[in-house]
């Protein structure tokens, strides 16, 4: 008989369910999967109150990784921060352990945040920024008593993602375009760490997918990418959304952003130096991250076309440092 193996399986509803049964809850009115991505979501309905049960994906968090994150949600619920906190079961822990096809996975229920994604315009990418500079705030005296398993730094960001972009530069363009983006990557990190930058606990991919809008203001989720690193890149990833995706209102909504964060707190002049290079970091990441993780992006994606625009981006990002 072959082997039949399984690289990313999807629970069952039903499944989740029986998960739940681990929880005080009360009665259930429904559970429903909600996406599908580097970890799958599930919408459960009470009459009372509505949660997220997240299942992350095999091999993509360590047990010790997720606990990380649960110990910052759990930090900043003792502060004045809306956000969406785990859940603990009835035993008083907050992780469980599926055994699912492909092996492991981890199972986590958080509260759920109502309201809406906050449309781009000035006065809510204030309160974008006002948000982060509060988290920032927030989190300074954060101290996990596990190891993240990484950092928001240049091996991460620069590094990681290159093992996987350059064969593919190499492959489309040959090797000359390889070294162009090799001696990118090189540059980037000298400048990086030739600045005196600020580290600390964040968010790791702050922007308004990642939070919901309502008449008592802002609350974050999905603290899935977070990890202790470079507080402007925190800063930059919101940046890098505006131009990425909402080009025509990005220069007076990301001055909003900036009146917002730094009416909580300082950025120095080598932090916002720094903002540009880290949306090129983010670039690198993000294109690193899809090809990682080609089981949930797919690989029609990957043409020369898409190829084109990615180092069409990164060299016009350094023609605008230069």
């Amino acid at each position: 008989m072959m082997e039949w193996k399984v690289k990313h399986s999807l629970a069952d509803e039903r499944s989740i369910m029986k998960l739940l049964e681990r929880y005080r809850l009360g009665p259930i009115t429904s559970c429903k999967f909600l996406t599908r991505g580097l970890n799958d979501v599930y919408q459960i309905i009470t009459p009372r109150k509505n949660y997220i049960y997240r299942l992350y994906r095999h091999g993509w968090r360590s047990r010790e990784a997720i606990q990380f994150e649960l110990e910052a949600l759990l930090h900043l619920r003792g502060k004045p921060y809306r956000l969406s906190v785990p859940v603990a079961m009835e035993d008083g822990s907050y992780l469980s352990e599926v055994p699912a096809p492909e092996g492991i996975r981890y199972g986590v229920l958080f509260t759920y945040t109502d309201g809406e994604r906050p449309s781009i315009q000035p006065e809510n990418t204030r309160l974008i920024g006002e948000s982060l500079g509060k988290l920032h705030n927030n989190t300074d005296d954060f101290h996990p008593t596990v190891d993240r398993g990484f950092q928001l730094d240049t091996a991460h960001l620069l590094d990681e993602p290159s093992a996987f972009i350059l064969p593919y530069i190499r492959k489309f363009f040959g090797r000359e375009t390889e070294g162009d983006i090799q001696e990118v990557v090189s540059n980037l990190k000298t400048w990086l760490e030739s600045l005196d930058l600020e580290t600390g606990f964040c968010h790791g991919d702050f922007h308004n997918h990642h939070m919901h809008l309502t008449a008592s203001g802002l609350e974050v989720f999905d603290f899935d990418r977070s990890a202790f690193g470079y507080r402007a890149y925190d800063v930059a990833v919101s940046w890098w959304n505006l131009l990425t995706n909402y080009g025509e209102q990005e220069e007076e909504c990301w001055e909003a952003f900036l009146e917002g964060y730094t009416s909580q707190r300082k950025l120095s002049s080598d932090d916002l130096e720094s903002l540009p290079l880290f949306i090129t970091a983010r670039r690198f990441w993000l294109l690193g991250t899809m090809l990682q993780n080609q089981d949930v992006w797919g690989t029609n994606w990957i043409t020369e076309k898409s190829w084109e625009l990615f180092v069409l981006q990164v060299k016009t990002d350094m023609i605008r440092k230069l």
